[in-house]
């Protein structure tokens, strides 16, 4: 009685939860892989997802998507077979085209998303600003998209209404990274809050990362209770109201790097909360062989179970982290796994291996969250 309480609230938690991410793109420059990063730690009300390849179309990718019939045109992150990734967030301070603006623009009108479309129409950076160039959008598809495709070309794109700006990875300098929350640089006002504070804490963190910046780095942060207001929020007993400045948070339903590689595009990802998660690595010239862990509900399964302790609903828009619940899941060691810049020779062993190291990881999370 006690488990199916935890869990209704935990579904409380996520049906009230903003459409939010945190996200980073990287230029070959600063990859220990040759090749452009894209990074998103997910936030959402939706978590029924799963990992999936779709070849029905002009090219064919791999991506996070609804695990539902029919769900490969739901693209939430993916990469497809030329090497081109698509990452997003939602943004909250984009213009909004008057109704005058909105009659009066004659060009085409994209069917599915501006994703989708990207993954499965072009094979650059640059074929998809010109598809976005011909399109134009409803005024729900405000949103920043980052993407990088196997010429080394990386930017966010700031989408509204009518209109877009395109910030090249190389408007930053040296840095050869930017970093997008849920407002947008483009924006008709100020903006404050949390989603600030998570920019701030990613380019703080990116800031004084020495080297080159490894898919796992990613991971990391996606793992992190670090904070810019608070420091880590982990390291002390104080009660901690879950304000969202953490990158983890009770609407977190996932974790993807993609890396842009045109000979072995590829993914890792965690298709769950990326605390009781593991990541996987996803090869989209695998096809279909994908592993069962993600390609199904198990880890979403195990996600969803692990909120449901970890996240405390006390009242209307307030609720609290358990720290002790976060701590001892954190202290389960992630198994080894290796994500190879080569294909794998045999991808069936290599996936059934990923599999059984899930499976031993499931149980150990399991073991930790059936104490509370």
């Amino acid at each position: 009685m006690k488990r199916h309480l935890c869990l209704l609230l935990a579904l409380m938690l996520w049906h009230s939860a903003a459409l939010a991410c945190t996200s980073a793109i990287v230029a070959a420059s600063r990859s220990t892989e040759g090749v452009p990063l894209l990074w998103k730690h997910r936030d959402n009300s939706f978590d029924n997802t799963h990992i999936e390849y779709v070849d029905d179309y002009d090219y064919a990718y791999t991506a996070v998507t609804k695990n539902i019939e029919g769900g490969g045109n739901s693209v939430y992150a993916g990469i497809n077979e030329a090497g081109l990734g698509f990452i997003s967030t939602a943004t909250t301070n984009m213009p909004a085209a008057t109704v005058e603006e909105y009659k009066a623009c004659k060009r085409r009108r994209l069917r599915g998303s501006m994703m989708w479309n990207g993954l499965a129409k072009c094979a650059t950076v640059d074929e998809f600003e010109e598809m976005l160039r011909k399109s134009k959008r409803g005024r729900k598809s405000k949103s920043n998209i980052g993407v990088a495709d196997a010429t080394g070309a990386v930017a966010y794109f700031e989408i509204w209404d009518l209109g877009y700006r395109r910030y090249d990875v190389s408007e930053r300098g040296d840095a050869g990274f930017d970093v997008r929350t849920n407002f947008s640089h483009a924006r008709i006002k100020a903006t404050k809050g949390a989603t600030v504070r998570r920019y701030d804490l990613i380019m703080r963190e990116m800031n004084d990362h020495k080297g080159d910046f490894s898919p796992w780095d990613f991971i990391r942060y996606s793992r992190s209770y670090n904070t810019i207001r608070f420091g880590n929020v982990l390291k002390t007993n104080d009660r901690y109201k879950c304000a969202n400045y953490t990158v983890p948070r009770a609407s977190s339903v996932g974790a993807f790097v993609l890396v842009c590689d045109g000979n072995n595009p590829r993914m890792l990802v965690m298709n769950g909360h990326p605390v009781s998660s593991m990541a996987v690595p996803v090869y989209v010239r695998a096809k279909h062989k994908i592993p069962k862990c993600v390609s199904g509900s198990a880890m979403r399964d195990l996600s969803r179970d692990f909120k449901a302790l970890a996240y405390t609903n006390v009242s209307k828009g307030v609720n609290y982290l358990n720290k002790d619940v976060v701590r001892k899941v954190l202290k389960v060691k992630l198994p080894k796994v290796e994500f190879t810049k080569s294909y794998p020779r045999d991808i069936a062993t290599y996936n059934d291996k990923i599999d059984r190291l899930y499976i031993a990881h499931e149980k150990r999370v399991r073991r930790v969250l059936s104490k509370f």
